[in-house]
């Protein structure tokens, strides 16, 4: 034990010390023995006794001491003392010895540091006693585990807690949880957790409450405790209103207020921006009211809850207080004609606005909408409707609320209708009054005739027109019409105007069958009628003809010397006064005269005849032309214009007779002339026809009829001679006619003669043949030559021009010879034809256009042998046989073959004639076959000599090409094929180039064979042939390739690429046919990439990989199916780091870092912190494998620093750039406001961190325009605001300026400085003032006006003369008084004592009491020496 004691007075480490423990342990095996002891006989019983004595001897003790990783033993010591002890420290159940240690002879403890917490232990203590006797005890014990580290306790909502907390080092066996209500002090959850559970989230939780937390690990009977303290978020209320109640009052009310500890309102006058009413309620408070307010005024009502740290922000609500009314409304006349003046006394509080309507007639409506400010009186409305009623309403407006008042009507003057007419409008009884509405009540209207009234009459409002019924025809009338309005009426409008007179009644006008007058007659009117006046018009021309004016005791009048046939219109009105009746008129035709000289001519057209007539004197509307024939039922009716006197009627029936006559038409009336007639011109046959008959002796004539006529004569005549030889006469309706007896062969003439009353015409001549006779008994000959063919025929009766004689080849289906013979001809012969084809000859006779043909009649040419025979053998068991043919060859063909040796028939085949070949199968291979060909034509044929040949051998059997391995070898093997040959031919080729690279010769035995020497990684053909005789017969060729020789110096890199790899090697001009590149997963195996590259290439580049694996290549040469590889090499791909990298500051000086995820494959990310400001290594953290965000905390407020994420895979890193974190300066605390009348002073509490200065921003509130803002920048965690106006609000926004130039939060504040009063008007000369300087005021200096009064103020001045201190003596103080040339000074402000129920007598004020030093502040300071004060 001295060397425990000496180490740890030395202050060497554990580690040193049981180091040195272990040291003295061996050495105490070692010490001498005392004398007397028998060593040999007691050994054994001494260990039985031991053995038997452990527990009972030492009585071992164990505890902690509330350490959780240390364990102190105890023991007694036994009877007879010890020399020494052994310890033996292992976990439970293991037998592994953990520590040992050795304790001196007087000790009874020992401590067992540095174990695991929580965990149980097996604890031996060996005494050793004398003469080596040993006593031992075990005991178990467990360490206390540790508590968790870290606990927290957050609000995650109104109604949860979630408790998180890192693991506490060492063993546990659980975790135990209870969870009080603060408030009520009852336990509200026990939960028992798993030993590896790190949070817990409590539901159900009461909104806005405080909680506390005691989490315990548990292990064995022991545990370790750590608590923590949490509010719930308050939940906001709801359903805020804000409502008037009343002018003065408003009504505040919200749901869900149960959530929150407490409750704060704020009422804001938004007219003058000041608090109007802070309020603070406790929990349940669901409703408020707020009076004393000011009517007609906009506030603002805001709402929080508040529990614990946190503070949420409620809803907010704004309502104006209603409005009072205007009172004593009033509306009267204005000095300005058509205005009115509204008047009103103004209530108390505010408003928006009033809103005047003035309101028109006895419904109200409203006319003018004017709006004006809240601090008006009176409104005046110009320009109003004459004699109209109006009343006005005047409407406090304040928001959305309206208080009214309601004035009596007042009219204004009317005016005079304007626009008054008086009109008859025609009729003789009415007169109609009319004019424009003016505003009033109603009109008075007077009619008069020659001055003397006889209608007076009044009418409402909105009449504007009265009809006056019954008067006098052609009488003058006067009208007056005024406007009435209230108690005033207008001027009255006059005017005159005359009735209409009656018209004249049943006017007619006729002629009486004259042609050169007219007569008019009427009726006299009953009344009213002056005379008649009149106007004789022409109808068609609108000339005027003549005036007649007839006094009123006329009828009729005769109007003379008119022209005839002529449309006239007489019009006639009756006369009275200025005005005519309205005019009646009537209308006729004086009578028309006929026409003359009227006749009808023929125009030699078979379909048109021509009218023409002589024009009368007079007018005509139009001429009527009606022509009609006795031979048809239909007339024909024109009518043409006046000045037309001839008319061409078409489309008549040709050949027959009309009759027309003519009438002249004007108006209703007509006159017509006598009838004239005349005969259409027949037409001449259409389309005459002459054709032969069905006989050689018959013509057939036909003809188409059209129009009219009689009969029809035909006449037929000989071409040559033109005699006519027979006439023939016919019907009409007959359109042919036949005609025999003829001579066939002849040419005809035929002209047929139509006719039709005078006229007579005839057809177009047409011309005819008759039909010439056909030959008989022709016959077609073959001499015996294969080109000569004869023909022979008897002649035929009648006459002909000549014969056509016509060979066609049927062969070629083609006409081969035309010849044109004498009428006299009876034969003829063909030469020169082709020879083995088959021909037929027809015999024509022809007259003209006509023919007659004998039948057909068919012979065969001879065929000639074919030529050029040859064979071949195109496979083993075939011949072709192939023949040529001079001309077209034959009808067809004939082969015959049978075998050379035995004369045996192999073949018999009939082919067609374009047939120039044929195969013979079935035969035997390297046989000899005889053949011979025929060729045919009808009866005939001839044949070629006899041709021998022989068939070709058969190719070897499954050739086979294969590569051994060696990439210079190739092998070569094949089956032996039916039948017979001489032996093998084979070829190797080179593929590429199409060259032969090696070549042999085999016998007829061989099998297979070895190629050597070839070049590695190329491809070859090899064609292997049977040889018999001149054929050979190569099997199909087959290919294969040599080994290729694998790649050299095979390189993979990354480039520092995320990812690419980039592979290169070296490229081998021959020996290959291109790499492929396999690129595999390095873990899974799996294939990444396969490529194949062209031969030549060296490199190749894989693109996109995933960034930060491991991948392994592999590059073969490959030559056809066979490759050779390099083994694999391996490299990673870069590891990718993640984008968008930002940084959000969560308050608390914690900043939220987040990326996007990491694309591809990380052993390892790390997020590094650098402080530019710490010159050590960065701060480092390794991120979990997905991780997005990480929270850092514990920044240092107002501090700049760096952000990067780095991450690494296999040996490579790679790192975002920095990303500039800025941390936010913390706001200030507990700012406070010490106000002055003209200044304020303020302090707070300083904030943490890297402060560079504090801002100050004073801002003054006030309703006039905005006042500009004062900024300081204060180093110190205090200012004083100097300057300010007494008696006034200002906004004071405090915020931390950091060393990274950010600023914090701006802290607000609402201040105002103090109330300077005036002093209050003195009651006596001078204030009492005692020895000790303390002045005595009296309430009796005060009038009761001073219960207004806040604050008082004490000025003392050696001012003799000071009756009143001014605004600027009221802010000097001590310092301007002591140190300064101010001869007062403001010594003291304090509150007025007299607002309370029990005022003092007096009110004692000790003046020049305070140590001051220099400060600038009101101060009660001392007084100067040697002055007077008052």
């Amino acid at each position: 034990m001295a060397g425990w004691e000496l180490c740890l007075a030395q202050g060497t480490s554990p580690r040193c010390c049981s180091l040195l423990i272990l040291l003295l342990s061996h050495l105490t095996l070692s010490i001498p023995q005392g004398e007397g002891c028998n060593h040999t006989a007691q050994a054994g019983l001494e260990g039985q006794d031991a053995r038997g004595e452990r527990g009972t001897l030492l009585n071992v003790s164990v505890s902690d001491h509330d350490r959780s990783d240390s364990l102190l033993l105890s023991w007694d010591e036994p009877e007879g003392g010890a020399r020494g002890y052994f310890l033996a420290l292992s976990p439970l159940g293991s037998g592994m010895l953990l520590q040992n240690a050795s304790a001196g002879p007087n000790t009874t403890s020992f401590w067992f540091h540095g174990l695991t917490p929580g965990t149980h232990y097996e604890i031996e203590v060996t005494a050793m006693l004398a003469c080596r006797d040993t006593t031992s005890q075990t005991i178990t014990a467990q360490t206390s585990p540790s508590a968790v580290l870290n606990l927290t306790l957050s609000s995650s909502s109104s109604s949860s807690l979630r408790a998180a907390w890192a693991h506490g080092h060492g063993h546990r066996d659980g975790y135990s949880l209870a969870l009080w209500h603060s408030h009520s002090q009852s336990l509200l959850r026990n939960v028992s957790l798993l030993p590896s559970t790190s949070t817990f989230l409590f539901e159900g939780l009461q909104a806005g409450s405080e909680y506390a937390l005691k989490v315990s690990t548990l292990a064995g009977t022991r545990q370790a405790s750590t608590s923590a303290h949490q509010w719930t978020a308050p939940s906001i209320p709801t359903q805020l209103r804000l409502s008037p109640a009343s002018s003065t009052s408003l009504v505040a009310s919200w749901a869900g207020a149960a959530g929150a500890a407490w409750l704060h309102l704020e009422l804001h006058n938004l007219l003058t921006q000041k608090v109007s009413m802070s309020l603070s309620a406790r929990r349940g408070l669901s409703s408020y009211t707020f009076q004393h307010l000011h009517p007609g005024t906009h506030y603002w009502l805001g709402l929080s809850a508040t529990a614990g740290p946190y503070t949420a922000l409620g809803p907010n609500a704004t309502a104006w207080t209603y409005p009072l009314s205007p009172d004593n409304v009033t509306l009267s006349s204005a000095e300005e004609q058509n205005s009115l003046e509204a008047r009103w006394s103004v209530p108390g509080g505010h408003r928006d606005f009033y809103l005047v309507t003035l309101q028109e007639g006895q419904d109200s409506a409203p006319s003018r909408n004017i709006s004006v400010g809240g601090d008006n009186d009176h409104v005046t409305f110009h320009g109003l409707s004459p004699g109209q009623q109006y009343s006005v309403q005047v409407v406090a407006v304040a928001g959305p609320y309206r208080a009214s008042a309601q004035s009596s009507a007042a009219w204004t003057e009317p005016r005079a209708p304007s626009a008054v007419s008086l009109s008859s409008q025609g009729s003789p009884h009415r007169l109609l009054a009319s004019w424009e509405e003016a505003s009033g009540e109603g009109y008075l209207l007077l009619l008069s005739l020659a001055e003397h009234p006889v209608h007076n009459s009044s009418l409402p409002r909105g009449a504007t027109s009265f009809t006056y019924e019954g008067l006098h025809p052609g009488s003058l009338y006067s009208f007056e019409v005024s406007t009435v309005a209230g108690p005033y009426t207008s001027s009255p409008q006059c005017i005159s105007n005359w009735t209409y007179p009656l018209p004249p009644e049943q006017l007619t006008l006729s002629n009486g069958g004259h042609s050169t007058s007219l007569q008019a007659s009427w009726r006299a009117a009953s009344s009213g009628s002056t005379g008649y006046t009149g106007t004789l018009w022409e109808t068609k021309s609108q000339e005027q003809v003549r005036n007649v004016t007839v006094g009123s005791d006329w009828t009729n009048v005769t109007l003379e010397n008119l022209v005839p046939g002529r449309q006239y219109t007489l019009e006639m009105a009756a006369v009275a006064g200025p005005y005519r009746s309205p005019v009646r008129s009537a209308t006729d035709w004086t009578y028309p005269l006929a026409p003359s000289g009227v006749t009808l001519t023929n125009t030699r057209r078979p379909m048109g005849l021509s009218a023409f007539w002589d024009k009368a004197a007079g007018d005509v509307d139009q001429f009527h032309l009606q022509l009609y024939s006795k031979s048809h039922a239909a007339q024909r009716n024109t009518s043409v214009g006046p000045n037309t006197h001839n008319f061409t009627f078409l489309g008549l029936s040709p050949g027959t007779q009309y009759f027309l006559k003519v009438t002249v038409l004007a108006g209703p009336y007509r006159s017509s002339s006598h009838f004239a007639t005349e005969w259409t011109y027949p037409l001449s046959l259409a389309n005459v026809s002459v054709q032969p008959g069905r006989e050689p002796q018959e013509l057939r004539v036909s003809w188409v009829e059209s129009g009219g006529g009689r009969d029809h004569l035909v006449q037929l005549s000989v071409a040559e001679s033109l005699s006519i030889i027979r006439n023939v006469s016919v019907p009409r309706g007959v359109t042919q006619l036949a005609l025999q007896g003829l001579v066939p062969g002849s040419r005809y003439r035929v002209e047929i003669i139509s006719q039709a009353g005078p006229h007579r015409i005839s057809s177009q001549t047409a011309i005819g043949y008759t039909v010439p006779a056909a030959p008989t008994n022709l016959s077609l000959t073959n001499p015996g030559s294969s080109s000569e063919l004869y023909t022979f025929w008897n002649e035929p009766p009648g006459r002909r021009d000549h014969y056509h004689v016509t060979l066609y080849s049927l062969s070629t289906q083609s006409r081969i010879q035309v010849q044109t013979l004498s009428p006299d001809a009876l034969n003829t012969s063909w030469t020169q034809l082709e020879a083995g084809s088959k021909f037929a000859v027809q015999v024509t006779a022809v007259k003209g256009s006509l023919e007659a043909s004998s039948i057909n009649v068919t012979q065969w040419t001879y065929p000639l042998a074919p030529v050029n025979l040859t064979l071949s053998s195109p496979s083993a068991s075939a011949l072709v046989v192939a023949w040529a043919v001079l001309g077209r060859g034959a009808e067809g063909f004939v082969v015959d073959a049978h075998e050379t040796a035995s004369g045996t028939p192999v073949g018999h085949t009939l082919l067609g004639g374009h047939a120039r070949s044929h195969i013979l199968r079935k035969l035997s291979p390297g046989t000899r076959y005889s053949v011979a060909v025929r060729a045919t034509a009808g009866p005939f044929h001839a044949s070629t000599p006899n041709l021998t040949h022989c068939t070709s051998p058969l190719p070897p059997a499954a050739v086979r090409l294969l590569s051994p391995g060696h990439p210079d070898r190739l092998s070569v093997a094949w089956g032996a094929p039916a039948g017979g040959r001489d032996g093998y031919s084979l070829t190797l080729y080179r593929a590429a180039l199409g060259t032969v690279a090696a070549t042999a010769s085999l016998g007829s035995d061989s099998h297979n064979f070895t190629f050597t020497g070839l070049a590695p990684g190329s491809k070859y053909l090899l064609e292997v042939a049977s040889v018999a005789g001149s054929f050979r017969a190569p099997a199909g060729n087959v290919s294969n390739w040599t080994y290729p020789v694998a790649p050299r110096n095979v390189y993979m890199t990354n480039q520092g690429y995320p990812n690419r790899l980039s592979a290169s090697w070296r490229a081998e001009p021959q020996g290959q046919e291109g790499y492929r590149l396999l690129l595999y997963h390095s873990g899974s195996g799996t294939v990444a990439a396969n490529v194949s590259v062209g031969k030549g290439t060296s490199k190749f580049t894989f693109s996109g990989l995933a960034p930060g694996h491991k991948y392994l290549l592999e590059v073969l040469s490959v030559a056809g199916p066979y490759a050779a590889s390099a083994g694999n090499i391996s490299d990673w791909t870069t590891p990718s780091v993640p984008q968008n990298l930002s940084a959000v500051a969560e308050g608390n000086s914690s900043m939220l870092i987040s990326w996007d995820s990491v694309p591809g494959q990380q052993d390892e990310c790390q997020l590094w912190l650098r402080d530019p400001r710490n010159s050590s290594l960065p701060w480092r953290h390794s991120l979990a494998r997905g991780q997005g965000q990480h929270l850092l905390q514990g920044l240092i407020p107002g501090r700049n620093y760096s952000v990067s994420l780095s991450c690494v895979a296999g040996p490579y890193w790679s790192s975002t750039k920095p990303l500039a974190v800025p941390v936010e300066p913390d706001p200030v605390k507990d700012v406070q406001c010490l106000p002055e009348s003209r200044s304020l002073y303020l302090n707070w509490t300083s904030s943490p961190g890297d402060v560079e200065a504090y801002e100050v921003v004073t801002e003054r509130l006030s309703e006039g325009p905005p006042i500009s803002r004062l900024t300081m920048i204060i180093p110190s965690s205090e200012a004083s605001l100097e300057g300010l106006e007494p008696n006034s609000s200002y906004q004071i926004l405090v915020s931390t300026v950091g060393m990274n130039t950010l600023r914090s939060q701006a802290v607000a504040l609402l201040c105002s400085t103090a109330v300077e009063p005036l002093p209050p008007p003195l009651r006596a000369e001078v204030f009492p003032v005692e020895a000790s300087s303390t002045v005595i005021i009296s309430p009796e200096l005060f009038s009761e006006e001073n219960g207004q009064i806040e604050y008082y103020g004490v000025i003392a001045t050696t001012n003799d003369s000071l009756l009143r201190p001014t605004q600027e003596i009221m802010s000097s103080t001590w310092y301007d008084h002591y140190y300064g040339t101010e001869d007062s000074y403001l010594a003291v402000l304090l509150p007025n004592p007299f607002h309370q129920r029990s005022s003092p007598n007096t009110w004692r004020v000790p003046v020049g009491t305070e140590e001051c030093g220099h400060s600038r502040a009101t101060c009660n300071g001392k007084l100067k020496a040697n002055e007077q004060y008052r």
